[in-house]
């Protein structure tokens, strides 16, 4: 017989529902491509890269755009993501200013900053139904060691941002009761919290209204000389954006597994302990592969690994249970005073820059736009934009981050 302790941990393995806690089960998936079409713009990619690109160039006058998803829009990367848009992507303020700096520094600060508004006015005004709530992000570091110096990075943003804090003892505490964490820095509204899938699905429905085509179920086999090929249609184009992430063939794109656990809803008296009453919080900590985590909107906590490289052909769907161990582990040490069931738990992949000082994988040529490896949410959308300008032959506003 074996011991009580390991019947406990599977009686706790098999109570979790190995799947995806984003479900959107009103959304109809629209019809793949079964003839042969013409257009201007083809997009092949339905993430929030590719969706945001047909969003962009419509808006600033394209017409005649096509966008195909080989599975339904939202199947990728975006819609096994955390869901949570903050301005500072996967980078540091501090090591932004060494390798841009000041200056620079400022002006792609602000720029994220206006990317993070846009998205907030589209859900608004589109009324686009997400869950989307507007809110804090607070940075967290331990005692000892951490990977970058948050006093740093306190100083550095607190010359751009007036509201800024530096979080001790019983200040800290107020925002997060644990005793893990013993400093941290506490930006007001620099991150957007939503259910990413709906969020995404819910923007295809814009782009689509203002005349995009949409293809789900419509994988692009081969495109050459103008000629994308499916395996029920061909589309034939002038230019085309390859928005496919991870899949893109190129050695400058690394794999990322991440994993992600959602825990039962937290009772009101909970969320006050934790110290997420006044205002929920996206929260990080300091290491150099980071945890995150945050209260969903029926106030589960959602904490996810930051990521390991593994090979890109690597696509084992179940959740990796070494990150789930890890992360089993790690909220324990966070709040140890809850009983908390994971209820969810999933793996996912999301590609960055082999060289990612440079941000995004972006290439431009005359008539072929590739992005990848952008790593956050915000910063899909701002390279969406940036593509979209050079398409169509206008000077982009991100040119000194992207270049091309």
């Amino acid at each position: 017989m074996p011991p009580l302790r390991a019947v406990c941990c599977l009686w706790y393995a098999r109570d979790m529902k190995h799947e995806i806690f984003w479900q959107n089960p009103g959304y109809v998936i629209r019809p793949e491509l079964k003839e042969d079409i013409e257009c201007d713009y083809l997009i092949v990619g339905g993430g929030i890269t590719g969706v945001s690109a047909a969003h962009f160039l419509t808006k600033f006058g394209a017409q005649n755009v096509v966008l195909v998803e080989k599975q339904y829009i939202g199947s990728g990367a975006t819609g096994k993501a955390a869901g949570t848009l903050v301005t500072r992507g996967e980078r540091d303020l501090t090591d932004m200013i060494k390798e841009y700096g000041l200056e620079k520094t400022h002006l792609l600060w602000n720029k994220t900053h206006e990317a993070l508004r846009a998205l907030r006015q589209i859900i608004a005004t589109e009324a686009i139904d997400c869950d989307a709530e507007s809110q804090d992000t607070l940075i967290c570091g331990f005692p000892g060691k951490n990977y970058n110096n948050l006093y740093e990075e306190y100083e550095a943003e607190k010359r751009i941002e007036s509201t800024t804090r530096i979080l001790e003892g019983d200040e800290l505490k107020k925002e997060i009761n644990s005793p893990l964490f013993n400093h941290g820095v506490l930006s007001a509204q620099h991150g957007l919290c939503v259910d990413p899938l709906r969020f995404v699905q819910g923007f295809s429905g814009v782009v689509e209204k203002n005349g995009v085509r949409i293809y789900e179920n419509t994988a692009v086999v081969q495109a050459i000389n103008g000629i994308a090929r499916t395996n029920h249609g061909t589309i034939k184009y002038k230019k085309i954006i390859w928005a496919i992430d991870v899949d893109y063939p190129s050695d400058d794109i690394r794999n990322l597994r991440t994993t992600i656990i959602v825990t039962r809803p937290l009772t009101s008296e909970e969320v006050m302990k934790i110290g997420f009453a006044e205002r929920k919080k996206v929260v990080w900590d300091s290491r150099k592969n980071e945890n995150y985590f945050k209260l969903t909107k029926d106030n589960r906590i959602l904490l996810g690994f930051g990521g390991i490289v593994v090979h890109k052909k690597h696509r084992k769907t179940d959740p990796h249970f070494p990150h789930l161990k890890q992360l089993q582990g790690f909220i324990k040490r966070i709040f140890p005073y809850l009983d908390l069931e994971i209820e969810y738990t999933w793996s996912g992949h999301f590609g960055v820059n082999k060289h990612w000082s440079q941000g995004p994988f972006i290439k431009v040529s005359e008539n072929e736009a590739t992005i990848s490896g952008a790593g956050s949410q915000v910063v899909c959308f701002m390279a969406g934009e940036h593509i979209a300008h050079k398409l169509l032959g206008k000077p982009s506003p991100s040119e000194l981050y992207f270049g091309n």
